[in-house]
């Protein structure tokens, strides 16, 4: 701001003005560039829930991935076992090539998804899961628990189920030897699940068997081999009956027989008479030896019949004896 003073005719005039400067300004256009906010779009296309692979398959993963900025290997891609839960990365730095051959792992799960993951050249991530889950489809488990139990005229096998959920039979393997090998020789029989049980009668008396179950699925997955039992099979079986009277005049008939059995059980054993074929049979009373409760099987055995004192006075050329053997249960 400035001052001036004037002097005109005498007069003094005081004049006050101001000088502004207009302010300066400046602009400069870069070249076109890029500007990207924008995450890249994926899809996985395969596996995408519901698939079945058996380990060692080769499966193509596909997938698509767009962006505007993808460099020359933009693609990473892992898997899941567990539902998603945790990944373990198969391959990274890939082309967008939209296909990886894959070869299924030994990871048997019911849970198992794959993630592909693109990343531009800013960084910038998108991704994309199986819509559901697939199967890794491996064996499965063996049958726990197998345990034998001796019959007559059989053996019994009972055994806890496989615990995956899609298998459909059990293999019994029979052998006439310990460890027992899972083949075609060795099979016995097959049970289609839920069945968890099986009667072998195609036993022989005295004989010793081992065996083994496995489990097999609906993809022919086999299991291996149960725990090993075995047992002497039994058959129950009367042998030669025979009887002959004293000739002192007692009046007392012997009784001679045999019988097979369970060596470890006890039997009730009764003798039955009757005078010939057309007649009832009728149980032997006032006897003593090898009957009643509690007889083991074996050879010659042997009944004393008082005849005289439970018949009284008859006669007979076509009299006859049997033996019946009934097995304790405990």
């Amino acid at each position: 701001m400035r001052r001036m003073t004037l002097i005109k005719s005498g007069i003094f005039f005081s004049l006050t003005f101001s000088v502004v400067f207009a302010a300066v300004q400046v602009e400069s256009i870069s070249s076109a560039g890029i500007l990207d906010s924008q995450t890249p779009q994926v899809a996985v296309l395969t596996p995408n829930g519901g698939e079945v692979y058996q380990i060692g398959d080769a499966v193509n993963i596909t997938w698509t991935a767009v962006d505007s900025s993808f460099g020359a290997q933009p693609i990473k891609i892992a898997y899941s076992t567990n539902n998603g839960a945790n990944y373990t990365e198969l391959a990274s730095n890939l082309a967008n090539s939209g296909l990886y051959a894959w070869t299924i792992p030994n990871a048997p799960s019911l849970e198992v998804l794959v993630k592909v993951v693109a990343a531009d050249s800013f960084g910038l991530e998108g991704f994309d899961v199986s819509d559901k889950v697939f199967k890794i489809d491996g064996p499965p488990q063996a049958p726990q628990n197998l345990a034998l139990t001796l019959v007559d005229h059989a053996i019994s096998l009972a055994w806890s189920a496989s615990a995956e959920g899609d298998v459909n039979r059990y293999v019994i393997y029979r052998s006439t030897s310990p460890n027992v090998t899972v083949q075609s020789s060795n099979v016995l029989d097959t049970v289609w699940t839920p069945g968890v049980s099986y009667l072998d009668s195609a036993v022989v008396q005295g004989s010793t068997y081992y065996y083994v179950v496995t489990a097999l699925d609906s993809m022919n997955n086999q299991s291996v081999k149960s725990n090993e039992v075995n047992g002497t099979a039994y058959v129950l079986e009367i042998l030669v009956v025979s009887f002959k009277q004293r000739t002192d005049g007692s009046k007392i008939v012997d009784i001679s027989y045999g019988f097979t059995g369970n060596p470890s059980g006890k039997y009730t054993i009764t003798p039955y008479v009757r005078m010939d074929a057309q007649s009832q049979w009728v149980a032997c009373q006032q006897v003593s030896g090898d009957s009643g409760t509690n007889v083991s099987p074996g050879q010659n055995k042997a009944i004393i019949w008082n005849f005289g004192t439970q018949m009284g006075e008859v006669y007979s050329s076509k009299a006859q004896i049997k033996i019946h053997a009934l097995e304790q249960t405990q």
